[in-house]
């Protein structure tokens, strides 16, 4: 409902809450439309793998990767004992390691 009692370059418009959600929704879905997730800071689908299938494919030693984990060069994952890491944010992370070791 637009409020009339304003100066003729501001307009108010009183609106319940349902009808203000209806508009932010519209507004967030219009800002991100065409952003793929990867864009957004995440990956849709995250790869998460465990310490035997780090070391094989970053053809590494186990020594080598709790090194990392403790140093906190490598991003990983832990519930209760068991640790895991999201692959593509591991090679990421050695990436940038990498450049800046030049």
């Amino acid at each position: 409902m637009k409020h009339t009692n304003t100066p003729e370059n501001l307009q108010l418009y009183l609106a319940t809450e349902s009808q203000l959600k209806s508009v932010v929704m519209e507004c967030v879905k219009e800002a991100l439309q065409g952003v793929t997730p990867t864009q957004a800071g995440y990956d849709a689908h995250p790869e998460i793998i465990d310490t035997k299938a780090l070391l094989t494919r970053l053809d590494l030693s186990e020594p080598t990767v709790i090194r990392y984990r403790q140093k906190g060069v490598i991003p990983f994952l832990q519930v209760g004992s068991a640790i895991r890491y999201d692959y593509r944010k591991v090679l990421d992370a050695l990436e940038k390691r990498k450049g800046g070791k030049k």
